[in-house]
């Protein structure tokens, strides 16, 4: 099965994941035909096991690789398929259009609900595991939604932009 992992925090806040040693690791743990797509911790291969085993696999391995405590979310290439053709919001030249992966349903959705009075502009939904999120370009930090995101430690998310998204969809 063609699947993703999905690397939270990578080559930000001082966490340097080269992406040809990434690759590399991957490679060594006989995972096959391993590409990396851009440098923000996206990886594309191939296996025969369930995506869920995977992940704690690949966050042991680049965790003693790289000496830190790697979060992964792994996803068979069809779910993010479909997670990036459902994006419910329209498209404008001046918003952000974001998928927010996150642990479950559960995380979701309180998140969704932490973010019900959002500003014009700034818009949130759940699908499942998911959180769609539009908002104006230049705010996406500073926005409450942004500042929740950042907060929240205890849950998983990792947040990709839909043009990355279609990136590894085209390397898939």
């Amino acid at each position: 099965m063609r699947c993703v992992a999905l690397l939270r925090g990578v080559n930000v806040g001082g966490v340097k994941v080269p992406m040809a040693e990434l690759r590399a690791l991957l490679e060594g743990a006989e995972f096959g035909a391993v590409a990396t797509v851009l440098a923000s911790g996206n990886v594309l291969f191939d296996t025969d096991d369930d995506p869920a085993s995977v992940a704690p696999r690949l966050e042991q391995l680049v965790g003693e690789r790289f000496g830190y405590s790697a979060r992964i979310l792994v996803l068979p290439l069809a779910e993010v398929e479909r997670v990036a053709a459902a994006y419910p919001f329209d498209r404008f030249d001046d918003q952000h259009a974001y998928v927010v992966f996150t642990d479950g349903p559960r995380t979701a959705s309180a998140l969704a609900s932490a973010a019900a009075d959002l500003p014009p502009g700034d818009e949130v939904r759940a699908d499942g595991a998911v959180l769609y999120w539009s908002v104006a370009k230049g705010s996406t930090l500073d926005s409450p939604f942004g500042k929740l995101l950042g907060k929240r430690r205890a849950e998983f998310t990792t947040t990709r932009n839909l043009r990355t998204l279609a990136k590894i969809l085209a390397a898939g």
